[in-house]
């Protein structure tokens, strides 16, 4: 049968510390590779990292580059039409207001003739010149709503704004009797005034005043007569009487132009996401691969450490379980209480292990 380690001497205590000492050192090893592939795992990883970020921030600024070149010559595009558009536009209101002029020149004339001619009655007959307003007509001899409205807005001027302005603001004291007095006041100037022109100054001249109300009734025909023709010209969509074509030629080629690059743009884009793209990341993984292959080969070449030692460690680890820890326990599994041991079996001249265990447990060391 074969022996065990009790009944072993020095030799196999020292052999046992052999083995002991081997498994720490492995052990050890193997903390240490541990470390380094943790450290080579995290190097890696943050390098691809890195890659992946340069390749996505290269791409975007690329693409922006791009975007920015081709929008560039989008707004300066679009910053010409604006410029023309305006001139066609300043053009074009030009030729209205010339086509305007031209049309309505005869009733122009004719306006100012009319204008003249009352001017002229007015000076020969010796009537005021207020005689010629929309006001003295309105106020003696109304004929529409217009006129009733004007005639309602004198009377709440002269009634009640004027002397509710003198009654609170100018009068230091607001007492009944002055507003009577105000409105004694209002109502005897502006009653006498309205009477003495209409006794001195409408029945002198009527047949004058008359004359002139035919003529400023002619003078109203005429400036609606013009506003017909301007309102008429303004809503003409026809604008090939006013020499636009140089214009509109522009902006067609512009538009033409700002489609064409639009076109352009979104062939480009397509272009770099479909190829130029990919250049880019190839090109700076190509840049950094040398470097990752590197960390990696390092990497599998500590794994395979790793893998060998922990291979040794289990050989060791189960060939000291076996042979050695079921006899002597896991107490002497160390090279502390072997060199306890060994001392014992040199000082006592012993042949065995198990003597040496003798003498432990009576306590002697």
């Amino acid at each position: 049968m074969e022996s065990n380690i009790l009944s072993g001497g020095l030799d196999d205590v020292n052999r046992l510390k052999d083995i002991l000492s081997e498994l720490n050192d492995y052990m050890d090893s193997n903390d240490a590779l541990a470390s380094e592939e943790s450290r080579l795992e995290k190097t890696i990883k943050n390098k691809e990292k890195a890659i992946t970020e340069e390749i996505a921030s290269t791409t975007k600024k690329r693409k922006d580059e791009i975007e920015a070149t081709y929008d560039d010559q989008l707004e300066k595009t679009r910053l010409r039409a604006k410029k023309i558009r305006n001139k066609k536009e300043k053009s074009k209101s030009a030729k209205i207001s010339e086509r305007i002029e031209t049309e309505t020149s005869q009733l122009k004339e004719e306006y100012r003739q009319m204008v003249l001619e009352t001017k002229a009655i007015l000076k020969q007959k010796k009537v005021p010149a207020f005689c010629n307003t929309k006001l003295f007509y309105a106020l003696f001899l109304p004929t529409g709503m217009g006129d009733m409205a004007i005639i309602l807005l004198s009377l709440i001027i002269i009634l009640l704004i004027i002397p509710c302005f003198f009654y609170f603001y100018v009068i230091p004291d607001e007492k009944m009797i002055y507003l009577i007095l105000i409105y004694f006041i209002t109502v005897i100037f502006f009653g006498g005034s309205y009477m003495l022109i209409d006794n001195n100054v409408k029945d002198k001249h009527m047949q004058t005043i008359k004359r002139i109300y035919n003529i400023r009734l002619q003078i109203g025909e005429n400036k609606k007569k013009r506003e017909k023709i301007r309102k008429r010209i303004l809503k003409d969509k026809d604008e090939s009487q006013y020499g636009l074509d140089n214009f509109n030629q522009e902006l067609s080629e512009l538009d033409y132009e700002l489609k064409s690059i639009m076109e352009q743009k979104k062939e480009a884009l397509n272009t770099f996401e479909n190829n130029t793209r990919l250049v880019i990341g190839d090109e700076i993984r190509a840049r950094s691969q040398e470097e990752l292959n590197s960390l990696k080969k390092e990497y599998g070449e500590v794994y395979v450490k790793i893998k060998d030692t922990e291979e040794k460690i289990k050989v060791l680890s189960m060939e000291i379980a076996n042979k050695y820890e079921a006899y002597l326990g896991k107490e002497f599994m160390s090279v502390d209480k072997l060199n306890i041991l060994s001392d014992i079996i040199i000082e006592n001249d012993l042949k065995t292990i198990s003597e040496a265990l003798g003498y432990y447990k009576e306590g002697n060391y």
